[in-house]
């Protein structure tokens, strides 16, 4: 009994130092893991582009995957280097006409005071918007710097270009290696899968929410409406918060640029209906039930990953969190684990795998 006692604390006392060594790991080298994890992200766009390139057929002509690689890699950097570029200049714009809108924010201020109540909000604000505007000033010069990075970005991209076929068959080789390789090919194929079918739907329906945003937002006459769209598209990505903080932000804008709160109004009605329509209609018809997660572990997914990689980390949440469920439902260990991170107790792979 005693033996066995220890036995137990010795392997929670083996989980906590693997957890604890982990969680140091991802600190520590946050700034090279964070990189790479955005560089796999353009490579798998890249291949997925790139696969569906390779169907084309000029009669019985097929373009050579080589020059298919280079398109879909040209292609994507350009989208994104153009992305980028639009996105700096709007921000180096906004902090350059954020304090012609003081005026407008002293009279919103002005207008919530009469229907709040509160005295002197106008004055409190003075103090605060020097501090505002520098903050604006320094987000837009970490963004410019961040395009610094893009040359790393595309070094890993073209490496990970070069070694994609040779990687595979040296996947292929380990496998044979072992008796669990079989198995190992399966959790490999539905991660894919899994990763394959988050990624598409989160992206078209990220598009499309910005896209109807970007329409919104010029019909409403809100300036900067493709910085807006931008946000909304990128934060549709981090679940729960993303599209609540989205919505914030060109709403916000909307009250500042103005100084009228209706307007404001309008525009979290129009985008915030936009985000209800696609986020809580589209998005699960498209998705289904096939991420297989807790809500609550969602959220508290949400905290941890944004605790270690910050905006990357929530990002990147949702699909690290399934791709660990569908693992741990593997071993015998570590299925309770599995069960108790989805949404309804079920692993369906993990038991098809058992038969």
């Amino acid at each position: 009994m005693q033996n066995s006692n220890e036995l137990k604390l010795a392997n929670v006392a083996y989980w906590m130092i693997v957890i604890a060594g982990t969680i140091a790991v991802l600190m520590y080298f946050q700034n090279f893991l964070k990189v790479f994890c955005i560089s796999f992200f353009i490579w798998y766009v890249v291949k997925k582009i790139r696969d569906q390139v390779s169907k084309i057929k000029i009669g019985k002509f097929k373009l050579p995957k080589w020059l298919v690689t280079g398109i879909s890699t040209t292609a994507v950097f350009l989208v994104i280097y153009t992305i980028a570029k639009i996105i700096s200049t709007n921000f180096k714009s906004l902090a350059q006409n954020l304090p012609q809108y003081s005026d407008n924010i002293s009279k919103a201020l002005i207008s919530l005071s009469n229907l709040t109540g509160i005295e002197n909000l106008d004055h409190s604000f003075d103090s605060m918007f020097s501090e505002y505007n520098s903050s604006i000033v320094t987000y837009a010069g970490s963004f410019a710097g961040a395009v610094g990075q893009f040359i790393i970005i595309l070094i890993y991209v073209v490496f990970l270009l070069l070694e994609e076929t040779l990687f595979e068959e040296k996947i292929q080789k380990v496998l044979k290696t072992t008796a669990a390789g079989g198995n190992i090919y399966k959790t490999f194929n539905a991660v894919t899968n899994l990763f394959d079918d988050y990624l598409s739907v989160k992206i078209f329906t990220s598009f499309l929410t910005g896209l109807l945003s970007y329409f919104a937002l010029l019909i409403i006459d809100i300036e900067l409406p493709a910085l807006w769209a931008f946000i909304i598209f990128l934060f549709n990505f981090i679940p729960s918060i993303g599209s609540i903080v989205a919505t914030l932000f060109p709403t916000l804008f909307g009250l500042i640029q103005y100084g009228e709160p209706h307007i404001a109004l309008t525009v979290l009605v129009a985008v915030g209906a936009i985000q209800i329509l696609v986020g809580n209609v589209l998005d699960p018809r498209l998705m289904g039930s096939r991420l297989n997660i807790s809500p609550l572990v969602v959220l508290l997914s949400l905290t941890l990953w944004g605790f270690l990689w910050g905006v990357v980390g929530m990002i990147l949440s949702v699909p690290i969190t399934a791709t660990l469920i569908i693992i741990f439902g593997q071993f015998d260990n570590t299925r309770p684990l599995a069960i108790l991170l989805s949404q309804n107790g079920e692993i369906h792979f993990g038991e098809e795998n058992e038969d």
